[in-house]
């Protein structure tokens, strides 16, 4: 018997509509910048406890982008206070490799962005 190949899941450099997206990243200062391992430019970098309905309303995001953990925060956290915050954009988490990519990305889904999320590599 076969066993399935896990899920690949997109890179996150590889999405060609961040270019023109306003995106807030959360987290992520070590590793999205515009020289740094992912070169993206026109982000704004928040910390987690810093996630406001004001810093919402501020930056206005169409993409939030937040690791799938980050010391003392998840993403899981993250996206609940997105969602309560009634946060309707896309939200791109960023993982490292794993077994089974799918089932974290249906776990996350679950919090309440459904179909909004996406789980990417670096």
């Amino acid at each position: 018997m076969q066993t399935a190949c896990p899920k690949a899941f997109p890179r996150l450099v590889d999405l060609p509509s961040l270019g023109v997206e306003r995106i807030l990243a959360l987290e992520c200062e070590r590793l999205i910048a515009p020289r740094g391992p992912i070169p993206l430019e026109n982000v704004t970098h928040r910390r987690c406890v810093d996630l406001t309905a004001e810093l919402l309303a501020e930056v206005a995001p169409t993409a939030v982008i937040m690791p799938l953990f980050a010391g003392a925060h998840d993403a899981l956290s993250m996206i609940e206070t997105l969602e309560a915050l009634g946060y309707l954009g896309r939200i791109l988490v960023i993982a490292p490799p794993l077994p089974r990519p799918a089932l974290v990305e249906r776990e996350l889904r679950s919090a309440g962005p459904g179909l909004r999320l996406m789980l990417v590599q670096p």
